[in-house]
């Protein structure tokens, strides 16, 4: 005679999971835009480009790559869905090499299998057409492996643009060392 599992059943607690997993790679794509600004923004400032230009043009700088990063961001909210039961049970059952109705016959059976959780596959590829991650990331390796020409100290100032004072004061501490 078969009952009926609790809800905290082997199964259940593989559908809840699969489901959190699910929901996170669909909201990465819209958290990834901010961290890859973030890294070309403090890659620039450490190659120095933040030196050069006037503070016009860097304050246009930062405020067209905020806009363009909420305009990633936003888009890829907009696109965000929950998923449904039916694409969860799916990817439950992808994961453990088994059949959707597999799945759907267990929620009767007490004696349930162990199932695998299986891992996240972010759409970040459709978030970024144009590949900047990787462009942010290899500038990220350089600008750290290399660690060009500016002073580390210098690189804060390449978030904050008016924050001139500030950093005539840290050059003067530095200098005074």
């Amino acid at each position: 005679m078969t009952t009926t599992p609790s809800a905290f059943s082997r199964l259940n607690r593989a559908l809840f999971w699969t489901h959190t997993v699910m929901v996170w790679e669909r909201l990465l794509p819209a958290l990834v835009p901010f961290p890859l600004l973030a890294l070309l923004v403090a890659v620039a400032g450490q190659w120095g480009l933040f030196l050069i230009v006037p503070k016009w043009a860097h304050i246009a700088i930062l405020a067209a790559g905020l806009l363009i990063a909420i305009y990633a961001a936003v888009r890829s909210a907009l696109a965000f869905r929950k998923p449904s039961f039916t694409e969860v049970n799916t990817r439950l059952a992808v994961d453990n090499d088994l059949k959707p109705e597999q799945l759907l016959g267990m929620r009767h059976r007490k004696d349930q299998p162990a199932l695998r959780i299986g891992k996240a596959k972010a759409g970040i590829a459709k978030a970024d057409p144009f590949a900047l991650r990787f462009v942010a990331l290899a500038m990220l390796v350089l600008g750290l492996l290399i660690l060009g020409p500016t002073s580390v100290y210098r690189m804060p100032a390449s978030f904050c643009p008016l924050a001139v004072q500030a950093m005539a004061s840290l050059d003067m501490h530095l200098a005074m060392k």
